[in-house]
């Protein structure tokens, strides 16, 4: 299709961005003056052969063979204008909202018609998301840090260590969460203070983190905080199922989440073993989609343990879990994973013994690896690509540094293994500044495959997916992507989930009606209300004002 949005940056390039323009060259030929009428056929080639170019590489975004309906057409044009209105006012002003650091601009984006359309919009599934920092944390501070026999205290490093005891233990200087919120001026003071050491929510995050290593040392530090307090087993049952219920919300239909799956406990201290534990997940991923089977679809786990370890029977370990977790949990359990900063892990290459028998022997487990999350080119991290690869990953975590590498590059398109990829964890943890310039925007450009997720949405105060879709379709896509590239990445997402074919049918079906539904009513709000967007959702606000 044509598309209103590739007309009106057409006529802006050629109008406004290049001085004369060709409609003022045609006015001045109609008014008579042969000499510009020369010029333009001497010219016809080269805005021929412009032209030409122009129109390759539209072909070739990802989701530009998608063929819209009369109705999907209306609702783009409405959603290019709105997209085109934001990025000229960017482009004069130069305060544009994806080249910001995400902590420092997150209600503004929240504010855009781009932001609120997205929200409304069916996206499939969430395939790249972190176990503790899925839900919302300022919903964990106002709901499970108020329960009762939370006790906290800070160790070596300042670190917040939170944990739900009926008795304390002696294994640290413990102070009830309860005594210690009444001891504060307000009870609200204490959760800013509380939300700063479970979150990365501040107001000077540039000062605050100078270098990657600042930052993840900080992210680290409220998934271990974060975790102590979320792995009571109550705590967990209600923490994943709000959890869901946000993306639910987000209208995302399929959750696959990863976890490093420590031992849920009870308030005796009693510890389940890792299967009781994942066995808990399932049930309540089970409960979630009995309660809402027609809203949601489903729930998978992805065990993904940590990275940095100190030697290679560690790796085994988890190894010969992952085997056993997938006999316990065969439909819940959707493969394996390393997870943490990959620069400071230990590199595929070095484990390969292990992780060769994931695909060996009768139980076999798929992999999902973390894989090029880093600056790096020609080091151990970024030649993880083409480990993974080998490994036969089923999706490449990340895969940021997959351009610097066509080798594997090219693999990964021979095989249809996707990039999942997290705009917005990319920013926050100092990958890259400007989501412009991410490498992902070339592959796109390409049609190379992949699927956008969130990692880990709370730590940054981002609630489920629809963020990093934006930062997508603003910055990572560019000007000319439109409607046909967002069906394209739920699409996707669909496709390259851990199901089966034939849930893969069944989810795509289901998605399907949901986009037509969407479709239909973005239609009806755009013509009927002024062709404006005002949907009813509630986004998380929060301030931090961390040091307990």
């Amino acid at each position: 299709m044509a598309g209103f949005g590739r007309d009106f940056e057409d006529r802006k390039t050629n109008n406004s961005r290049m001085g004369l323009g060709v409609f003022r060259v045609l006015a001045l030929c109609v008014a008579g003056l042969s000499a510009v009428c020369d010029a333009i056929d001497e010219n016809s080639t080269y805005w021929q052969e412009r032209q030409q170019v122009l129109a390759s590489e539209q072909i070739t975004i990802m989701g530009q063979d998608q063929i819209l309906n009369a109705d999907e057409q209306a609702v783009n044009e409405f959603l290019m204008e709105r997209k085109m209105a934001e990025m000229d006012a960017s482009f004069s002003s130069l305060h544009y909202l994806p080249s910001k650091n995400f902590l420092l601009v997150r209600e503004e984006i929240e504010q855009t018609d781009v932001f609120k359309f997205l929200k409304l919009m069916p996206k499939g599934a969430a395939l790249h998301l972190h176990d503790t920092a899925m839900a919302t944390v300022s919903w964990v501070v106002s709901e499970i840090s108020y329960w009762e026999n939370l006790y906290m205290c800070c160790v070596a490093g300042d670190q917040l260590l939170l944990k739900f005891m009926a008795v304390p233990d002696t294994s640290c200087n413990w102070t009830l969460v309860s005594d210690k919120r009444a001891s504060y001026s307000s009870a609200e003071e204490f959760d800013r203070e509380l939300l700063g050491r479970l979150s990365l929510v501040l107001d000077d995050p540039v000062e605050k983190f100078p270098d990657i290593n600042a930052v993840w040392k900080a992210f680290e530090s409220t998934l271990i905080a974060m975790t102590g307090m979320v792995m009571y087993r109550p705590a967990w049952e209600a923490y994943l199922y709000h959890a869901l219920l946000e993306f639910m919300e987000d209208n995302v239909l399929h959750v696959e989440f990863r976890g490093t799956l420590p031992r849920l406990y009870e308030l005796d201290g009693t510890e389940l073993t890792e299967e009781e534990s994942l066995q808990v997940y399932e049930k309540v991923s089970q409960k979630f989609l009995s309660d809402h089977p027609t809203t949601y679809f489903g729930t998978r786990y992805i065990y993904a343990p940590l990275r940095r370890v100190d030697n290679i029977s560690t790796i085994w370990d988890y190894v010969n879990l992952a085997k056993r977790l997938q006999q316990v949990c065969p439909n819940y359990l959707a493969g394996f994973d390393l997870v943490g900063q990959e620069d400071l892990g230990l590199p595929l290459k070095d484990i390969l013994d292990p992780l060769l028998t994931l695909s060996e022997g009768e139980v076999k487990v798929p992999v999902f690896y973390h894989a090029g999350e880093t600056a790096w080119m020609g080091m151990s991290p970024d030649e993880n690509l083409i480990d993974a690869l080998l490994l036969n990953a089923t999706r490449i975590g990340h895969g940021y540094a997959i351009t610097k590498h066509p080798g594997a590059k090219q693999l990964a398109l021979d095989r249809d293994v996707p990039l999942e990829v997290c705009p917005v964890s990319n920013q926050v943890l100092m990958l890259i500044a400007d989501l412009r310039n991410h490498p992902v925007s070339g592959l796109i450009s390409e049609g190379f495959p992949i699927v956008v997720s969130a990692d880990d949405p709370s730590t940054w105060g981002a609630v489920a997916l629809s963020y990093d879709f934006y930062e997508a379709f603003m910055a990572l896509a560019g000007a000319k992507a439109d409607l046909r590239f967002l069906k394209q990445l739920a699409i996707n997402s669909i496709k390259y989930s851990g199901l089966d074919n034939d849930n893969k049918e069944e989810l795509m079906n289901m998605w399907q009606q949901e986009w037509d539904a969407f479709i239909e009513e973005m239609k009806r709000l755009t013509s009927s209300h002024g062709r404006t967007i005002n949907p009813t959702f509630t986004c998380v606000s929060s301030t931090s004002q961390p040091g307990f």
